[in-house]
């Protein structure tokens, strides 16, 4: 009598796994994308203070405010 070894997969744990790495997946490009919506943000406030100081800003934010 032999025995012969049968593999058996479980398509819903499959499933469940190929969501949860597509979740991984996503969360990661949005937190690329944010990292440089950030980055680039941070570039343009130092290029403004660089250019027209802080009381330039501060006036130039309070006139975007005001309208």
């Amino acid at each position: 009598m032999t025995r012969t070894a049968c593999k058996t997969t479980n398509t819903v744990d499959q499933d469940v796994q190929i969501d949860e790495d597509l979740a991984e997946v996503g969360t990661g490009v949005i937190l690329a994308a944010s990292t440089l919506v950030g980055l680039w943000g941070t570039a343009c406030m130092a290029s403004a203070l660089f250019q027209f100081g802080v009381t330039g800003v501060m006036k130039g934010y309070i006139s975007s405010l005001a309208g």
